[in-house]
């Protein structure tokens, strides 16, 4: 009898100690995640001056909406967030569509959030003077580009004029979106691709010094994501907060300056998935 009730205490206390164990596992866990600054990165569509222009009074907002650190790393080429994203160095990234499903097929990163405003079409811009008309005019012509992997403006772009439209072309590849329409500008290109959600960022003189002579069928748009080591709570914090910034004024304007004006949930196997239909990879130059 009295090993009996020696038992049952002993099991009652262990039971204690192990709930004690837990509860303060979660009170730590919570205090990590609080006092952990969360690494963010944003595909170079701009110059990282632009990018930290739009991208910083955001991530303050939700510093103050959720109760976590965040800290933009300017990328300042398309090699070095790719680097970043598919070894799994940062927590939270903007990402075009294919950069998307590379990080998830690479490191599992979790589509949170993307804008259901628009759609992203990629097309291909002449200067206005140009005796360019059409897309077989650009055969054997030198064409600028972000980077291989930008994916309207570049990848999906590449596979149509090879496969598609038998076009032949040079490849310039110039870091930003923005120096692709200037490369055209001062003819050091025939052409470049582009989308138009960029090109009518660009300052007045240069939207109306350029023309455009082919599209591309439109496409997803990019993504927020995350690292799934980012805790889920932090995760659903972010994702809630960027959905209500929509609801007033002042944060709707701070998601229009980051092309995330009608914020919805993302779902990789709904939203992007079917990428994988396009069979791009022979067109993907990964980093080193």
């Amino acid at each position: 009898m009295l090993d009996s009730g020696i038992r049952i205490f002993c099991a009652s206390l262990m039971k204690k100690r192990a709930i004690s164990f837990l509860l303060c596992l979660s009170v730590f866990q919570s205090a990590w995640a609080k006092d952990r600054v969360y690494s963010w990165t944003v595909v170079p569509q701009f110059s990282p001056t632009a990018v930290h222009r739009d991208w910083a009074p955001l991530l303050s907002v939700l510093e103050q909406k959720t109760g976590y650190r965040f800290l933009l790393v300017p990328a300042d080429s398309f090699n070095f967030f790719e680097t970043k994203l598919l070894k799994g160095k940062v927590d939270f990234a903007y990402a075009n569509p294919y950069q998307t499903l590379l990080a998830h097929r690479e490191q599992a990163y979790i589509p949170l959030i993307r804008d259901d405003k628009r759609r992203l079409t990629g097309i291909l811009v002449v200067r206005k003077d140009s005796p360019l008309r059409q897309v077989k005019d650009v055969e054997g012509q030198k064409i600028a580009f972000a980077s291989p992997n930008a994916f309207a403006v570049s990848l999906y772009m590449r596979a149509l004029l090879s496969e598609k439209e038998k076009v032949s072309f040079i490849a310039d590849y110039v870091g930003t979106h923005s120096n692709a329409y200037r490369q055209v500008l001062l003819g050091r290109a025939a052409a470049s691709g582009g989308i138009y959600r960029t090109l009518h960022k660009e300052r007045a003189e240069v939207q109306e010094s350029l023309r455009v002579i082919y599209e591309i069928p439109s496409t997803i748009t990019h993504a927020v994501i995350s690292h799934p080591s980012v805790p889920e709570k932090v995760r659903n914090s972010v994702q809630q907060a960027l959905l209500e910034l929509a609801m007033n004024e002042e944060g709707q304007r701070l998601l229009d300056r980051v092309f995330l004006s009608q914020p919805v949930k993302a779902d990789f196997d709904r939203d992007y998935g079917s990428l994988k239909s396009l069979k791009l990879d022979e067109y993907v130059v990964l980093p080193d």
